[in-house]
């Protein structure tokens, strides 16, 4: 009988690919009928993926001790109708400023909820000598998610009008999501069972105690991290959020700008399994040292690319790259912190992260109003990712790991 763990990897795919693929991968191409409706500027455009990583930053801490603490089936239940509700409200908005308030309030919940802060968390749990190669496979439906929601995204728009749109994304991100979350089991325990499926162990089992909140903000080992990933994922969903606009700009039509963002996913599975596999076995600060460099290459190809064809090179390197985030960080806060703490330390991480991923899409969206390019916030993004790379080799990794 297959390890009841392999099926918890299939439900974090699943949601995953729903949250991170109608919210994250989406957002660009919402953001267009959004500030065509309310007349809207690029840097206001993007505001609703700022109230949303602003809020994201401010609850995580709460989340993560819940998680720990609760059960992640009612957190991720909540996650559910957070998602759905988000985009029946967003439907029905009548000004600009309602959006970010609606992505601050709801759709934080399914960003969060239904996320790496719970998904990584269960898996955390459920496998250890798997662990990398379980948060790779389930990180590839964020993979799937963008390739799929983005032109299906834009499909309902052009089919629907925006508004009804979005009410059917709504409806049909909770008729997926409630059945695949209803399968979630907290522990290995709560089914008699041991991570990975092993046997139990011959003597007692060393599990890592909780360690408190000053504890984990007095290691080094928590800042760098923070900083480190605080600057890729800046990068990146500042170059996700303003991807679409970006290649409308520079003559692109709609349905290949749209496009641009399913190849970033489409590269993102090969990524991610190949990252998620590795993570078990080399060591993860050279690995997250790959993912930065690739997302270095995929900007460098934006920035100097005259022909489409540039664009999708540099989308696909932006997508290799995605690969790494989720699973080389989930391995190295496991290696770094123990599963027990796995939930806190991430939502403690979230709002260090979040000043950076937070001013990422509108900094870039200004930029491009002011100058009428985005070339100078390309460059910008080409200078935090090379100190990115300077901070890895201070984290230490536990000898045993």
């Amino acid at each position: 009988m297959m390890f009841y763990g392999w099926w918890l990897v299939g439900v974090a795919f699943l949601v995953l690919m729903v949250s991170n693929g109608s919210i994250m991968y989406s957002y660009s191409v919402v953001a267009v009928p959004l500030g065509e409706a309310f007349n809207a500027s690029r840097m206001t455009m993007m505001l609703g993926m700022t109230g949303m990583t602003l809020a994201g930053g401010l609850i995580s801490p709460f989340l993560g001790g819940l998680i720990d603490r609760g059960s992640l089936r009612g957190m991720m239940l909540l996650g559910a109708l957070g998602l759905a509700l988000g985009y029946v409200l967003l439907s029905v908005t009548t000004a600009s400023w309602q959006v970010p308030l609606v992505y601050a309030g709801l759709m934080v919940l399914g960003i969060n909820l239904l996320g790496p802060l719970t998904t990584s968390t269960l898996l955390a749990r459920w496998f250890s000598r798997r662990r990398g190669i379980a948060l790779g496979v389930a990180a590839v439906g964020t993979s799937v998610g963008g390739f799929v929601f983005p032109p299906l995204v834009q499909w309902l728009i052009d089919s629907y009008e925006w508004r009804n749109a979005l009410r059917i994304l709504g409806v049909g991100t909770l008729l997926v999501t409630l059945p695949a979350v209803w399968l979630v089991a907290n522990r290995p325990a709560d089914r008699g069972l041991h991570p990975d499926g092993d046997a139990p162990p011959s003597g007692p089992a060393f599990v890592p105690p909780p360690l408190s909140t000053s504890a984990l903000l007095r290691d080094r080992n928590f800042w760098l991290v923070a900083m480190a990933m605080g600057l890729l994922f800046g990068v990146y969903s500042a170059l996700l959020a303003n991807l679409v606009p970006f290649a409308l700009g520079v003559g692109a039509p709609a349905e290949r700008a749209a496009f641009l963002v399913s190849v970033i996913a489409l590269a993102g599975i090969v990524g991610k399994l190949s990252f998620g596999a590795i993570a078990d076995r080399l060591d993860l600060r050279a690995a997250l040292a790959a993912s930065m460099v690739l997302v270095l290459s995929g900007v460098s190809c934006y920035l100097v690319s005259e022909t489409y064809a540039g664009l999708v090179i540099g989308s696909a390197s932006l997508g290799l790259a995605a690969g790494g985030m989720l699973p080389v960080w989930g391995s190295l806060l496991a290696v770094l912190f123990g599963a027990a703490n796995y939930g806190r330390v991430m939502g403690l991480m979230n709002p260090v992260i979040m000043p950076l991923t937070l001013i990422g899409p509108p900094l870039a969206g200004l930029i491009y109003d002011t100058s009428g390019s985005y070339g100078a916030a390309f460059v910008g993004f080409i200078g935090a990712l090379l100190l990115g790379l300077v901070l890895l080799p201070f984290i230490r990794l536990p000898r045993e790991a």
